[in-house]
């Protein structure tokens, strides 16, 4: 990027000409991902499965990945073991990482740079990070095809804006953004490609806490705080589940309500809170110190954008601001199993939910949801039917060791 701001700077002592030529061929020299020559703004449409935002990606013009954008991760992360095997030869480096859910270390390897490209944008040459075995299993619980996850940091040079409404994605040039109308404008410290803010919590005790947090835009719960950094607190009214997945597997956690979440000047009230002992169990480095993460449950709340080269995060409402913060009714949690992602298999059962109280059992196939087949369906579509109208009843079809089931329940508010 100094190279390139050097061209930029010089008037007279280098021809246009050959300014214009060398962004035009050489931008793929770059570590980061930048707006063609001359051009100010850029939009690219994602996918949106239950808030994580997936978008499409090209490998050296041959090799076509669907990546998840996380500002929770540095870099260029590739899970999927098919696209891993055709990258080996690539390795320079081996390393061990540890991760949220794990003690262990995990075996990964980086890549000598390799050419990105993102549909409207000059391509960036960029290491990759390569893991060992598939530790996140991304797509069974995610519920469509993912190859990785890309940070946010990657498009540092831009500012950044997730409508998570219309899903599109807009890039700016920093000195051309402005501000829009009521836009609340959060402080940032960016420490290794990661954003970091400050916000205030009430606790269900009404203790008011302010908090120190990672922005993790991959993750889907809307706030996820770590026990050991809140001294003694413990939620008055939780259940014990399933509350996420780490790269080693499931974290164990419990889930309770906090009275409000004061992100600047907006307020999210009564929000989903994950507590959890396992995010990076046993880890004394936590640098910079935080209490959690903000997830995307809450960041689709807004229309969020990241200006990393001013250090900010701008937020404006937007169309789910005032929708009530829903946790799954039924107690289930779901996986996909087959390539084709339409075949569900119960993962998780909360103990005393509708869903254990029917005698439903984790591994048991979901068939069909009142009548209406679940082969056409998406994950996010079921657990939005689990997540609303509480005191319906709901009849699920079931294939439990090949033999069909109607089990019905009623739903109910877990927490």
């Amino acid at each position: 990027m100094r190279l390139l701001n050097r061209f930029r700077k010089f008037s007279g002592l280098v021809l246009l000409a050959m300014v214009l030529l060398f962004n035009r061929s050489s931008s793929a020299q770059f570590n980061y991902f930048d707006l063609p020559y001359g051009k100010n703004r850029a939009s690219l449409s994602f996918e949106n499965f239950d808030n994580i935002v997936i978008i499409e990606t090209t490998l050296n013009d041959s090799i076509p990945l669907r990546l998840i954008l996380d500002s929770g991760v540095e870099g260029i992360i590739i899970t999927d073991m098919d696209v891993v095997g055709v990258l080996a030869d690539r390795c320079i480096r081996n390393f061990r990482i540890t991760a949220p859910g794990t003690i262990e270390v995990l075996e990964a390897c980086i890549t000598s740079p390799v050419k990105v490209k993102v549909k409207g944008l000059m391509p960036a040459l960029s290491n990759l990070i390569l893991l060992s075995q598939d530790y996140f299993s991304l797509e069974n619980y995610i519920g469509t095809r993912v190859h990785g996850l890309i940070g946010m940091d990657k498009f540092r040079n831009m500012v950044v804006t997730t409508n998570y409404d219309r899903n599109l994605i807009t890039f700016q040039r920093p000195e051309v953004y402005q501000l829009p109308a009521r836009a609340e404008v959060i402080p940032l410290s960016i420490n290794r490609g990661k954003p970091y803010m400050s916000a205030r919590i009430e606790l269900d005790n009404g203790k008011i806490l302010d908090l120190w947090l990672m922005i993790d835009s991959g993750a889907n719960h809307p706030l996820l705080l770590e026990n050991e950094a809140l001294g003694d607190y413990k939620p008055a009214k939780y259940i014990e589940a399933v509350i996420g997945k780490g790269l080693a597997g499931n974290m164990k956690g419990q889930f309770a309500r906090a009275g409000w979440l004061m992100l600047g000047n907006f307020r999210l009230d009564n929000l989903i809170t994950s507590f959890t002992d396992e995010y990076i169990p046993g880890s004394t480095d936590k640098t910079p110190y935080r209490h959690g993460t903000l997830g995307a449950g809450a960041l689709s709340r807004f229309r969020v954008t990241f200006d990393y080269s001013r250090e900010r995060m701008i937020l404006t409402k937007g169309g789910k601001f005032r929708q009530p913060f829903e946790y799954n009714m039924s107690g289930i949690t779901f996986r996909t199993i087959e390539s084709v992602f339409n075949v569900f298999e119960i993962s998780d059962i909360i103990s005393g939910s509708p869903a254990d109280e029917a005698g439903l059992n984790e591994g048991d196939i979901l068939l069909a949801i009142d009548n209406k087949s679940t082969f056409t369906m998406n994950l996010g579509e079921i657990n939005r039917l689990l997540s609303a109208n509480e005191g319906s009843k709901v009849n699920l079809l079931i294939s439990r060791e090949g033999m069909r089931q109607l089990i019905r329940i009623r739903l109910r508010k877990l927490i």
